[in-house]
């Protein structure tokens, strides 16, 4: 597979768009590659976006889920909804590409409750994988200083692999492979 991540990719400019996905294609026309793969954001999902990446190769769209609580996604400005999400994710199982879902562990505003919610969530919404990542601080970014204003307090090593071990659990009982944690 060819994989566009890294970013939103459905959401840069319609151009580079529209050109890495003629330049995907070419490689799986030429037998060189079995299908494209991208990851993305819930609100740059709509039917004409699965249009074209089906027409040109594409067998799997990664949605950054993240969470599943409209607390959790406003605290970290993600610019969408829990409602975008569910219909994101209803709109790429419809299409017939394949769902994976990433989701993060100790976000702003979280909890383990709100992380068992997105969860159960993605393990309903037709995911056929899964990405978990635990929230890291870096330098020079609103999250770091979230910390240093005591808005924000990470995780401890701990804490975010018990959480993480409590998806996995539902992740497990569930049939949805864990491709990385």
């Amino acid at each position: 597979e060819i994989a566009f991540f890294g970013g939103s990719f459905t959401g840069i400019d319609r151009e580079l768009f529209l050109g890495l996905c003629a330049l995907g294609k070419k490689y799986v026309d030429e037998g060189g590659v079995d299908g494209l793969r991208c990851s993305t954001r819930p609100d740059y999902i709509d039917a004409e976006v699965l249009d074209i990446l089906k027409a040109h190769g594409f067998h799997t769209v990664e949605l950054g889920v993240q969470s599943i609580d409209d607390a959790v996604l406003l605290a970290c400005r993600r610019g969408h909804t829990a409602e975008d999400t569910r219909s994101a994710c209803a709109l790429v199982r419809e299409s017939g590409l394949s769902l994976v879902c990433q989701m993060m562990i100790g976000l702003p505003s979280s909890s383990a409750e709100s992380e068992m919610k997105t969860a159960r969530f993605i393990a309903e919404s037709g995911a056929v994988a899964v990405r978990v990542y635990p929230t890291v601080v870096f330098p020079k970014t609103e999250l770091l200083s979230m910390c240093c204003r005591e808005e924000y307090t990470p995780l401890s090593v701990e804490e975010a692999t018990e959480r993480t071990a409590n998806v996995l659990e539902v992740f497990d009982e569930c049939g949805i492979k864990v491709i990385r944690v």
